[in-house]
């Protein structure tokens, strides 16, 4: 059963399209997450823009009981909608964007495969997981590590450079106790790898077409993937956003109701 209430221009936000008409299915859908993980930000960001209503559980980091149990292996996000249980971020916003039950289909044109919103992550890859892993385990807030165990975990499967992540997890290479070092020697390292981020985050201002869309051409895939990476960015305190950058991730994080890290950031 599902009702729905009238659709809300969102002009005033920017958009020039109009939000869907609210979808309350009962029971209410959940969607299991952990808050940092760019993947479930995805089904978050999606479910918001579909204007889907629905609940998020944020499992603890260490938890394998609860998602092996739902899909038969820790992983996240997992979307629960009666006996519907699947894993897997863009195969949950297919099903969502393809069936009727959940708003009309088709709000998200296919990803443009832009190699430029690629070429960006990978050039910055190694720096933004050294300016942003530590603070995932650091910052007050996060659910999914308000207990160490759940922050060693976290640790433990998510290697620092310039380590791969088989080696890093293999205790015989890598012991915790140097693994939770590399973090510190990371964190520590962040007056010196600030000016390079910020040179990163301005480089972004000629890749965002505008606030509404990251590809001309309206929302797609494409939003739905740079956008919940970028958010990760805005944990870092003193990371400068240019104006284009600014205006896109405020905008997606009105619509899709997913709050970016500015009250965390460290």
């Amino acid at each position: 059963m599902s009702m729905s209430f009238a659709a809300v221009p969102l002009l005033s936000l920017g958009m020039s399209v109009t939000m869907p008409a609210r979808v309350v299915l009962s029971p209410v859908p959940t969607v299991h997450v952990y808050d940092h993980c760019p993947f479930c930000v995805r089904v978050r960001l999606a479910l918001g823009l579909k204007n889907v209503k629905h609940n998020v559980n944020f499992l603890a980091n260490d938890d394998v009981a609860t998602p092996t149990a739902l899909v038969g292996k820790k992983i996240a996000p997992i979307w629960q909608d009666g006996s519907v249980v699947m894993p897997e971020s863009l195969d949950i916003i297919k099903l969502v964007d393809s069936d009727a039950k959940y708003g009309p289909p088709g709000l998200f044109k296919p990803s443009s495969g832009r190699e430029d919103l690629k070429a960006w992550e990978k050039k910055h890859q190694s720096l933004n997981r050294e300016l942003q892993r530590p603070r995932y385990v650091k910052a007050v807030g996060f659910p999914e590590f308000a207990q160490a165990d759940g922050r060693r975990a976290f640790i433990k499967n998510h290697q620092m450079p310039p380590y791969e992540k088989a080696e890093w997890k293999d205790e015989a290479v890598v012991p915790q106790a140097k693994r939770e070092e590399m973090y510190e020697a990371a964190f520590a390292k962040s007056a010196e790898l600030l000016p390079k981020f910020n040179a990163a985050l301005a480089e972004l201002e000629g890749l965002i077409h505008c606030a509404d869309c990251v590809t001309e051409g309206g929302l797609s895939i494409d939003d739905i993937e740079f956008w919940s990476r970028l958010r990760s960015c805005t944990l870092v305190k003193g990371a400068v956003f240019g104006p284009k950058a600014t205006a896109y991730l405020n905008n997606f994080a009105q619509l899709g109701d997913v709050p970016l890290y500015y009250t965390m950031a460290v």
